[in-house]
């Protein structure tokens, strides 16, 4: 069974985005849009800052067409950030396997 960390659309260049309390096994990450590009990174600090970037270790870049080198992500992050870095009417898709 999957759970959506993230479903977002019409997301452009600058939008960021938190989803918190996902610890998990493994991930899932897909982007898809014209030129869109998201990175995402990940913080187990209690106050994480989505505006400060050492709150946050990076997880992921894709970019959409591309498809992630991973077909699963394991990992172990409290908060997940994403950051679009280009594009517009982008599409974030975060699923998790198994919810925490």
């Amino acid at each position: 069974m999957s759970y959506l960390i993230f479903q977002e659309h019409a997301k452009k260049a600058g939008d960021q985005g938190v989803a918190i309390q996902c610890t998990s096994a493994i991930f899932n990450y897909q982007v898809i849009g014209a030129g869109a590009a998201v990175e995402f990174s990940g913080s187990n600090k209690p106050d994480a800052d989505p505006l400060v970037d050492e709150h946050w270790e990076p997880i992921v870049a894709l970019q959409a067409g591309i498809p992630d080198s991973e077909l699963f992500r394991q990992h172990a992050w409290d908060k997940i950030r994403y950051t679009v870095t280009a594009g517009e009417s982008v599409e974030i898709y975060v699923s998790s396997g198994v919810s925490g």
